[in-house]
């Protein structure tokens, strides 16, 4: 891809090319954002230049353009500039601040923000935040802030759908399948520990029987195309099912409620999780139900996502299995980025010493 500014930072990865219509909606904005940073705000052309170059190595790293940046992108790519190219605290900050600078640009531009929408249908938004991004004072560590759900709002957070639902049925309301859909969707996003794009791309295919566990019938293994590592593009996978509630749950979905969504749909739709139109369901319509779920639950203003989900499944997995299980199951590249996923408060920490030092003990009295 041909540097237009000349920038002195190379690519650290051979550049994915974007489709035509992104790369020149990517161009257009960071034009404009180069103009209004030499211009009204008075930064050095050397400033300027080198965080385009930071924006652009974002992009080639992920493959993806900045209106579909997420977490798990960013997680990934700060991972590599850490333990691959070893990159200095210090630069890794600032290559952090640039994106968290550029999309602060973009979420606040009306005009790109309009255009982003009429043409792909979802909102550019900021994915940097304290929890992600090296601190100023010390180095950056595992914390414990508000990035996944205990187990105990797990249950608030599912119940609350579902009485809604009830709700919904016993009142008549339009409200009432898609409540049902967002119980299910959800349920797949955190039992499966899914990324929100890999949820949506499922169909009605997207299944295997798993030989080893003939309990879970059809849905033993759940076929994924997730994010590729170093812009390589899609890379599939096979996610095993461990939650025995799951089948369940997607077989009802399938029978009972998605056959609902197709009066509109396509003959051959074959996504798995639809919009009231019939069309396979937007990254966008997704978040905003799950804030709106959020609200039914009373869990609304603590900071949660639907990525929140994906954290919750590696920290209560990490509960149960092995790292290098959880690992592999949510798609990792690495156990240092599966690590980063995992919020274990103290109190998990001390009923688990308990209950094993407990069942010690009880052997020993036998």
């Amino acid at each position: 891809m041909a540097n237009k500014h000349n920038l002195s930072i190379a690519l650290s990865v051979p550049p994915k090319e974007l489709p035509a219509a992104d790369e020149a909606l990517l161009a257009k904005m960071l034009d404009a954002w180069v103009s209004r940073r030499k211009g009204s705000l008075r930064h050095t052309v050397k400033s300027v230049s080198r965080d385009v170059t930071i924006v652009r190595d974002f992009t080639a790293h992920s493959g993806l353009p900045p209106w579909l940046w997420d977490e798990d992108a960013f997680d990934a790519w700060c991972d590599h500039l850490g333990l691959e190219r070893n990159i200095a605290v210090s630069s890794q900050r600032h290559y952090q601040g640039a994106i968290r600078t550029f999309l602060d640009y973009l979420c606040q531009n009306v005009g790109f923000r309009n255009e982003i929408r009429r043409a792909y249908n979802v909102e550019p938004r900021q994915i940097c935040t304290e929890e992600n991004c090296i601190p100023h004072t010390v180095e950056r560590e595992i914390t414990q802030e508000r990035t996944a759900l205990t187990h105990h709002q797990i249950e608030v957070f599912f119940d609350g759908l579902k009485l809604a639902a009830q709700d919904a049925h016993k009142f008549h309301s339009k409200d009432f399948r898609p409540l049902q859909r967002d119980r299910a969707f959800f349920f797949v996003l955190y039992a499966a520990g899914l990324r929100i794009s890999e949820a949506l791309g499922l169909n009605m295919e997207s299944f295997d029987p798993n030989p080893h566990r003939p309990e879970l019938g059809r849905f033993g293994f759940v076929k994924v195309w997730g994010k590729g590592s170093r812009g390589s593009g899609p890379r599939f996978r096979s996610v095993p099912v461990t939650h025995a509630n799951l089948p369940a749950m997607l077989d009802w979905y399938q029978a009972k409620v998605r056959p609902h969504f197709l009066d509109h749909a396509d003959p051959n739709e074959k996504a798995l999780f639809l919009s009231e139109r019939g069309n396979r369901l937007r990254i966008s319509s997704a978040e905003y139900r799950f804030q709106k779920a959020l609200v039914i639950a009373g869990l609304d203003g603590l900071g949660f996502t639907p990525h929140c989900l994906r954290h919750s499944s590696v920290t209560h997995e990490s509960l149960r299995f092995s790292m290098e299980a959880v690992r592999r199951k949510h798609g990792h590249s690495s156990s240092a980025v599966t690590q980063t996923y995992m919020h274990v408060p103290d109190e998990m920490v001390d009923e688990e010493i308990s209950r094993v030092v407990g069942n010690q003990l009880d052997e020993l009295l036998k």
